[in-house]
């Protein structure tokens, strides 16, 4: 199991940019798909966002991109307002992956990574020597560079999300933004994957936000957690601090039993049945749980 960011010493904070949300909110037609948050991510570490589906997982980190402008209150990257820079300036400091993307045929590995570099791009989008560097410097980093020359046509699933997630790196920010990046993926490209990025943000310090469904591999690869429940933030707070039994079953519905493994530190919670669920979890704020 990875080590906290919490349990070490930084040792550099050069790529650490803040990303926060002042009593965002956001409404389409009479339906509120959230709630009027706030909500601060904490620079260099990995923060999960939990939650059943439908409660505003994806929402949230669209919001967080700039993808998604809410109704109300402000996204701010750096202390500034999201929307009063140009696509491309944000684009040098917040990358995104999506939960789905057409996989586009007929392209190479190396030229879809390369995608990556067009914030950086000089004019007409030539590459420049430190581009290739990135884009090869990404390919190493999720073992894909012995691909590189391939057609994206003949890679498996696990394989396509390593290139995926290799363009992104490409991009070279400091913020991450992954939704469900494990998605369709079995359970051995799963826990790659959650390792390349955990050693991503090891080595860099790379702020990263994800949405994961499996609250084990949160738990095991995030330093923060947070938890959603029909469109607000129910708990947010250090991973081990905001999970335990009762919080999962009012959330997820889930009875639970919690496992301590022989020489690791945190629990594992398996599921063992449904839960009656109650109607008075109390919404909480940021402020009050960090």
């Amino acid at each position: 199991m990875p080590i906290r960011r919490f349990q070490k010493q930084k040792e550099t904070e050069a790529m650490e940019q803040t990303l926060t949300l002042d009593q965002v909110s956001l409404q389409v037609g009479k339906k509120t798909i959230l709630q009027p948050t706030c909500l601060d991510i904490t620079p260099g570490s990995i923060t999960a966002i939990l939650g059943p589906n439908g409660s505003g997982k994806s929402t949230l980190l669209k919001l967080l991109s700039g993808l998604t402008e809410p109704s109300a209150g402000t996204v701010l990257i750096d202390g500034q307002p999201l929307k009063t820079g140009n696509r491309k300036t944000l684009a040098k400091k917040l990358a995104l992956l999506p939960q789905h993307s057409p996989v586009p045929l007929g392209m190479s590995v190396a030229d879809l990574v390369a995608c990556g570099r067009y914030p950086h791009a000089g004019p007409f989008g030539r590459l420049k020597k430190e581009d290739h560097n990135a884009i090869n410097s990404a390919l190493t980093r999720v073992e894909m560079d012995q691909y590189a020359n391939e057609l994206v046509d003949h890679l498996s699933g696990g394989e396509m999300q390593r290139v995926w997630l290799a363009m992104v790196l490409a991009q070279e920010t400091g913020i991450l933004l992954l939704d469900e990046p494990t998605s369709w993926l079995d359970i051995a490209h799963q826990l790659r994957l959650l390792e390349i990025v955990r050693q991503l943000n090891d080595e860099k310090q790379i702020t990263i936000v994800w949405v994961l469904h499996d609250l084990n591999q949160a738990l095991q690869y995030s330093d923060e957690v947070v938890l959603m429940n029909k469109g607000s933030v129910v708990r947010k707070g250090i991973a081990e601090q905001v999970m335990d039994k009762d919080i999962i079953s009012e959330v997820f519905g889930v009875e639970t039993h919690e496992v301590q493994l022989k020489g690791k530190k945190d629990s594992l919670f398996l599921p063992v049945g449904e839960y009656q669920r109650r109607s008075d979890i109390r919404v909480v704020s940021d402020r009050e749980v960090a």
